[in-house]
């Protein structure tokens, strides 16, 4: 009998169907149209059966939202683009009607779109719009502009969108909104229904529900809905396109370290690989946004561009170094403030520095006595007059002279220090001090004078004019190759320091470069948008942290370095023992080398020495 009852029940259901789909559907539901819009209003929220205490107007309207794919998201824009299926049910009882009446017509179409069109509508659509949409006005909204958070750790962020969806002009007291199940869908089955190629991913969705109320109306509440999309970025590019070729230049940079500092394009090498890392900056920027906030690539990049920068000044100055000559690095008139930055210690400069002749001095000493006081070879111009003509000698010693103010005028200004000039003397004219000298030249002139070349060439004639112009000639070359010897010895000091720049930056830069690096892959950078929506816009470097794990790993390299520190101080004292080792020591029993030609005296017989005495 059971069996019966359902055998009869399927072949009614059957009937039933069979009936909706007979060709008579189209007049059946052109009747049951024009039955359900005979006085139906589209702008009046519709009636049904609710639950809720604050209001039984209206209808509950559940929404649920089918996430396809990420279009696209312009994070420099503050866009993004999803494509989903936005669905929504609710109860209208205007629209029932008997199916039997009506041919069995168990459903039917209408034409339905925004809630805003009335005139291309056909039904009451729920008045639930996206607020934060990038485009549209107080009516239509479509698209989304969310409140990014997460960027901060842009290339390696997890970005979260937010979205708010919720009613425009009505309230939950005609038009309640809740969620279809948990409110969203994933579906990979059909053939549109998945990504590839895309820059984003969708990892999760998150949905929640409040209630906001308003002044205008405090005893309706209005449900906003909330997704929170957390997209999941495709970092392989980024990696392999952008990080990956900035550090390595970097480390290029460091090659200058190797290189010598005669090798003219070092300098370039250095400019054109900061410029390279500058121009990569640059097409970061296309990524991001202009804001306050310091993200991690642009700090990643700021690394960068200082190492590479410290590599370019290590260059400027190890040349400058290498090819500086002076005493010091200051001026003249800054030297007594540093002097720390001479060449050598205080002994060391004032036994090489050009002070004046030691040949000078030997000589007065050994004429100690021998020259009478007070006797002076001056010979004024005065004196020259007298003579009739000048000797060819006489010519060539005028000549020198004015060549020699030519070699002591450095800076070509047609001026000489007397300091200058009684150094010099004191190599041509070995009687005479440097002090004595200074006496004589500050008589004839103020103390802070300085020589033309005509003071100059007066004052070689009445301190020079009786010498032998070889002697003077020898006194010269002497000055020139003591003043010569100084500039190498200054040339030599700081082309030392040159080397042990270089030697001391090929360790400690790339290593100090290799640290920053594991420090900041390692830095997690963070903001409070998400768990604070109302925090303001921070400037510069924001909240950040590191895991337990990331300190270990950012210690790799420093722990390393130590090792490399204590390798080198083994090996160098290994090498000053093997150095002591290798050392010549004389031996005790050298038996003395006498020459062929020497003749030994036990040797000799007695009949030799008998001729010889003969």
């Amino acid at each position: 009998m059971a069996l019966q009852s359902i055998r009869l029940l399927l072949w009614l259901l059957a009937l039933w169907r069979n009936a909706a789909l007979e060709q008579s559907y189209t007049e059946y539901a052109t009747l049951l149209r024009a039955h359900l819009m005979n006085g139906l209003d589209a702008a009046v929220p519709p009636k049904s059966v609710r639950t809720v205490d604050y209001s039984q107007a209206g209808t509950e309207v559940r929404m649920s939202i089918r996430f396809f794919k990420v279009q696209g998201v312009s994070a420099s824009e503050g866009q993004m683009r999803l494509k989903v299926w936005v669905r929504m049910t609710w109860s209208d009882l205007r629209l029932a009607w008997d199916p039997a009446a009506f041919g069995n017509v168990t459903e039917t179409t209408f034409r339905a779109v925004g809630s805003s069109d009335l005139e291309g509508t056909e039904i009451w659509v729920p008045d639930i719009q996206l607020y934060n949409s990038n485009e549209g006005n107080q009516a239509t909204l479509e698209g989304a502009n969310p409140m990014f958070t997460g960027l901060v750790a842009f290339p390696f962020d997890r970005l979260k969108c937010a979205m708010e969806w919720g009613g425009w002009s009505l309230s939950d007291g005609l038009q309640g909104i809740n969620l279809t199940d948990v409110g969203y869908v994933f579906l990979t089955n059909e053939d549109t229904a998945g990504a590839s190629y895309q820059e984003y991913g969708i990892r999760s969705v998150d949905v929640s529900l409040k209630q906001t109320f308003y002044d205008a109306l405090p005893n309706q509440p209005w449900t906003i809905v909330k997704y929170t999309v957390e997209l999941e970025r495709a970092t392989f590019y980024y990696g392999t396109l952008i990080l990956f070729p900035t550090i390595l230049i970097t480390y290029l940079s460091f090659g200058v370290f190797f290189m010598s500092h005669e090798v003219g394009e070092r300098l370039s090498f250095g400019i054109t690989l900061l410029l390279v890392v500058e121009v990569m900056r640059t097409s970061v920027a296309a990524f991001v946004p202009i804001c306050g906030e310091l993200l991690w690539i642009d700090l990643f990049m700021l690394v960068n561009s200082i190492f590479c920068c410290l590599s370019l000044l290590e260059t400027m100055l190890v040349l400058f170094f290498a090819f500086h000559t002076d005493e010091h690095l200051l001026p003249d008139w800054l030297a007594w403030l540093a002097p720390w930055l001479f060449c050598g210690s205080e002994a060391e400069r004032r036994a090489l520095k050009v002070v004046e002749s030691q040949a000078g001095q030997v000589y007065r000493r050994i004429s100690k006595g021998i020259l009478q006081p007070g006797k002076s070879s001056f010979r004024s111009l005065e004196q020259l007059q007298e003579q009739e003509h000048l000797s060819e000698s006489d010519t060539a010693k005028l000549i020198f002279f004015e060549n020699l103010f030519y070699m002591l005028d450095s800076d070509s200004n047609g001026l000489i220090a007397m300091e200058d000039a009684s150094v010099m003397l004191s190599f041509v004219n070995l009687s005479r001090s440097r002090d004595d000298l200074e006496k004589i030249l500050t008589a004839h002139f103020s103390e802070h004078h300085r020589l033309n070349c005509a003071d100059f060439v007066e004052i070689c004639v009445e301190i020079m004019w009786n010498l032998p112009f070889e002697e003077i000639r020898m006194g010269a070359e002497n000055y020139n190759s003591s003043y010569m010897r100084f500039t190498k010895l200054c040339a030599s000091y700081w082309l030392t320091w040159s080397k042990t720049v270089d030697r001391w930056c090929r360790f400690w830069l790339p290593m100090c470069f290799t640290v920053a690096l594991g420090i900041l892959f390692n830095l997690e950078l963070q903001d409070e948008y998400a768990t604070n929506p109302a925090a303001e816009m921070f400037q510069g470097f924001g909240p950040s942290y590191m895991t337990v794990a990331g300190v270990f790993r950012s210690l790799i390299m420093p722990f390393f370095a130590v090792i490399c520190i204590l390798a080198w101080l083994y090996m160098r004292k290994q090498a000053q023992k093997q150095k002591i080792t290798k050392e010549v020591t004389p031996e005790p029993d050298l038996k003395p080398i006498v020459p062929r030609w020497s003749v030994q005296q036990a040797k000799v017989t007695p009949a030799v020495m008998e001729d010889v005495e003969d």
